[in-house]
């Protein structure tokens, strides 16, 4: 037989208990990772603290529990480090004991967030991705023909002292060069993560490295705070060195006229986590279930912050505001970030700036 609360936590949508007081009792696996905390967290709360960034929410399900109501909302908004908004159903939690008039024990709420375009199904982007690579490797070989024909071609050029053949030849090896390098990012994009144990803060001090003259040159003054008790992580060091450059230097660009030009850089470990429900083993009649937390890595900067009506688009493909930007880096970024199991989120504010957090998988704790 299976249990309810095994039926509970593989249904997609948040599903909430509140008793007779507006207070948590019980919250489902989706209902978790949409607040990106447990139950053991929540418990006892009420539903203002458990949903501070959906205004209404607290006097939605008081109103409920006291006089019988249903409320259905569409597209109630919610800040949750980004715009977006959900859909929520609540009803009264009948009870057989007498707690009210109407015998009202609670509230159940339902809730079921409009996910954006950029956090939708990724296949899209993962065929995009493989299209790219094909399309890279193919064009790899032949350029390469090219190009040695090209540096041939210069040594007989030479000899001849035609100063117009050689700006030609010229251009045409500086032209290959620069192809090959395109080409090259386009293949490292398709490779998947090949996971070590690494120091997460010795992967961000070589990002800082490789940005070191770009700050310096724009007058950027970076500030540090690490925690020192963060624990290895399993990750490709490369593909978040990637991450992390990418990162910094939006970050960098986005102070390129501000009069205050602070890069703060931190980590620390998530005060939150997620159950990770487990498959049933032979002979055991209930599932056990994981806790899992994450190294958190902040990049926040003092630029002038992303429009909000733009921060649902900023991981899209090919979205940019930048001249000659490719609208890939924040999109692949993202891909890079999921393959390691975790999640990147935006927080912004005009005149303020913005930050980063890069959420990234600690090792798990099982619980039954």
């Amino acid at each position: 037989m299976v249990s309810l609360e095994a039926i509970m936590s593989n249904i997609d949508e948040a599903i909430l208990l509140f008793d007779r007081t507006g207070r948590l009792i019980y919250i489902n696996k989706a209902g978790e990772e949409f607040l990106g905390k447990g139950q053991k967290e929540l418990n006892g709360k009420p539903a203002e603290d458990v949903f501070p960034q959906i205004k209404d929410m607290g006097m939605l399900i008081r109103k409920t529990i006291e006089e019988g109501r249903l409320f259905n909302c569409r597209e109630m908004g919610f800040d949750k480090g980004r715009a977006g908004n959900v859909d929520i159903h609540i009803s009264p939690l009948y009870s057989d004991e007498e707690v009210s008039p109407w015998g009202i024990g609670g509230a159940i709420l339902c809730l079921r967030e409009n996910i954006s375009i950029t956090d939708r199904e990724d296949y899209p982007f993962d065929s995009l991705l493989y299209l790219l690579g094909s399309i890279s490797h193919e064009i790899k070989n032949p350029l390469s023909g090219i190009k040695g024909a090209a540096q041939l071609l210069k040594e007989k050029v030479s000899q001849g002292r035609d100063p117009e053949a050689m700006e030609c030849v010229g251009l045409i090896l500086k032209e290959s060069d620069r192809l090959n390098a395109v080409l090259h990012s386009y293949l490292t994009m398709t490779r998947r993560p090949v996971f070590h144990q690494l120091n997460v803060h010795e992967v961000i001090e070589h990002s800082v490295r490789v940005m070191a003259a770009a700050m310096e040159d724009r007058g950027i003054r970076v500030h540090k705070t690490y925690d020192p008790s963060l624990p290895n992580i399993s990750g490709d060091e490369g593909k978040l060195l990637q991450v992390f450059i990418n990162l910094m230097k939006n970050a960098i660009e986005a102070m390129a006229q501000g009069e205050r030009r602070d890069l703060t850089l931190s980590t620390r470990p998530s005060n939150e986590y997620m159950v990770i429900y487990e498959a049933r083993d032979a002979g055991r009649k209930y599932a056990g279930k994981k806790k899992q937390r994450w190294a958190v890595i902040d990049i926040q900067d003092t630029g002038d912050g992303i429009p909000r009506d733009e921060l649902n688009r900023i991981f899209l493909p090919f979205y940019t505001r930048k001249e000659g930007g490719s609208g890939l880096g924040l999109a692949l970024s993202k891909k890079i970030v999921k393959d390691h199991g975790g999640i990147i989120k935006v927080r912004s504010k005009a005149g303020l700036g913005t930050t980063f957090s890069i959420y990234l998988p600690l090792s798990v704790t099982s619980s039954n």
